[in-house]
């Protein structure tokens, strides 16, 4: 049984050999630590291009025209094609809808895009959730997925399935449930039954096992938006504790690099610690990172590891 994590004093980088490298991005600028050895270089700041699929082999833009907005895939050095296409979206059309299209990512067999529509054009309703569509690359059909909150972590594809935290309102810590679907149908189902319990980020390992935040679940008390998340392994449906922040911290932004070291930030207020469980020992800080505010109970950490 992997054990608990508990609060480390650290402050500087601590050198441990065989875990890569981190990247973040602070002031505007990229940062590499080799974290066996805890030097620190600058890059170049990645540029945000199209969607690229995981296999490589494909790309996902959107266009927009004076009458449509269309989601083009392409193979490298062939045509685009439409896998969708939708009116464009205008103010003064009626309802407002459908709203612009968002481009949310790839399944990870690179044979289905994930989009939504901002409802409305507003960013006020889209940070109470999201309607997760997926879009066939070879058929063109779309299939409802769930409602979601739009981040990133909040979805990881995990054995041939997607893994997902669903529940509207931006609320971090109420009504948000664990689940899982897989193509073709899309159809949901609990990956943790627990009412009392709220879910957030999610990361997959390379053994094809599930790292989640959880924490107690919360009303909807918008004056107090600080959540103590802890990280826990999904196994059989049972959360198996991973981490124990001491109070007033949480455990945020779970990923794993290649060798299955689980790498996470350890937040209080608006600055965090990046540190990594391997074997069930609490290795770093390796590097702080912030100022971040978060959003109601939310955060999503600028960071990568790479071997």
């Amino acid at each position: 049984m992997v054990a608990a994590v508990t609060a480390a004093a650290a402050v500087a980088c601590t050198p441990v050999r065989g875990l890569g490298s981190l990247a973040y991005t602070r002031g505007g600028h990229r940062h590499v630590v080799d974290l066996s050895t805890c030097r620190e270089r600058l890059a170049p700041t990645p540029r945000i291009g199209v969607l690229r699929s995981p296999d490589g082999r494909w790309t996902a833009t959107l266009r927009t025209s004076r009458k449509q907005q269309t989601i083009e895939v392409a193979a490298r050095g062939k045509r685009a094609y439409n896998v969708l296409t939708l009116p464009r979206w205008s103010p003064n059309a009626k309802n407002g809808s459908p709203g612009p299209l968002m481009l949310l990512g790839w399944s990870g067999d690179s044979k289905w895009v994930f989009y939504a529509n901002d409802p409305m054009g507003s960013a006020s309703l889209i940070a109470d959730g999201i309607a997760l569509r997926a879009v066939s690359i070879q058929e063109g059909g779309v299939h409802a997925v769930a409602t979601t909150l739009g981040y990133d972590d909040y979805r990881t594809w995990c054995g041939g399935r997607l893994v997902l935290t669903v529940g509207g309102d931006r609320l971090a810590a109420h009504n948000k449930r664990l689940v899982t679907t897989a193509p073709p149908a899309w159809k949901t189902r609990p990956l943790v039954r627990d009412p009392k319990r709220a879910f957030g980020s999610v990361a997959c390992a390379p053994d094809g096992s599930v790292v989640v935040q959880s924490a107690p679940t919360r009303g909807t008390d918008m004056t107090s938006v600080f959540v103590p998340w802890s990280l826990y392994r999904v196994s059989n449906g049972r959360l198996q504790r991973l981490t124990s922040p001491p109070p007033g911290y949480s455990d945020d932004s779970p990923s794993y690099s290649r060798d299955g070291t689980l790498f996470f930030v350890r937040s209080h207020h608006d600055a965090g610690r990046v540190y990594a469980l391997r074997n069930g020992k609490l290795l770093g800080p390796f590097a702080t990172l912030g100022p971040h505010t978060g959003f109601y109970g939310h955060h999503a950490w600028p960071y990568s590891v790479t071997r």
